[in-house]
């Protein structure tokens, strides 16, 4: 027998390069009513499988078009109810792995709005490619700038990037 206990609202997946600002991620979180399933992060839409180069998915693997909207990697957000969906039908066998964890996470969530709504937000601030203003997420970041980053946080308490390697 296997016992759960989630008292959080929210799970956060982020990479372990990526700086969080948890207190801004958490504030977007809790602008959507408690209770209300959600997904947030920087979403692409009707994203295309490239058949080609570092992350090519063959026509075997990714017959369709287009993926579910799905949060690029670096950091996203779900509420719990998605997370305990997702670890329910796993544990079952009734969800799809594919090799690319963020759009696998997004079919997951495309399968779970069959019984309930989601609120997708998107958002750039949820950086996937380095540090931008007013980041939430800043990612491909190195130990020595996210030493950096928090430091600005605690002396100003704003969002600067750390440009240092």
């Amino acid at each position: 027998m296997q016992v759960r206990t989630l008292s959080a609202r929210y799970i956060m997946k982020c990479d372990d390069d990526t700086f969080v600002r948890v207190d801004a991620v958490l504030d977007e979180a809790k602008k959507i009513p408690v209770g209300s399933s959600l997904y947030i992060g920087n979403l692409n839409y009707y994203h295309k499988p490239l058949r080609n180069g570092k992350w090519a998915v063959t026509y075997e693997e990714w017959p369709e078009e287009e993926y579910p909207a799905y949060a690029n990697g670096p950091g996203y957000v779900l509420s719990a109810d998605i997370a305990r969906f997702v670890v329910s039908e796993f544990e079952r066998f009734r969800l799809r792995l594919f090799k690319m964890e963020d759009v696998s996470v997004g079919m997951w969530v495309k399968k779970f709005t069959r019984s309930k709504i989601v609120e997708y937000r998107h958002s750039y601030k949820y950086c996937q490619f380095g540090c931008i203003k007013n980041y939430y997420t800043a990612h491909y970041q190195s130990p020595r700038q996210m030493i950096c980053m928090w430091k600005k946080l605690q002396e100003t308490g704003k969002p600067i990037c750390c440009n240092m390697r």
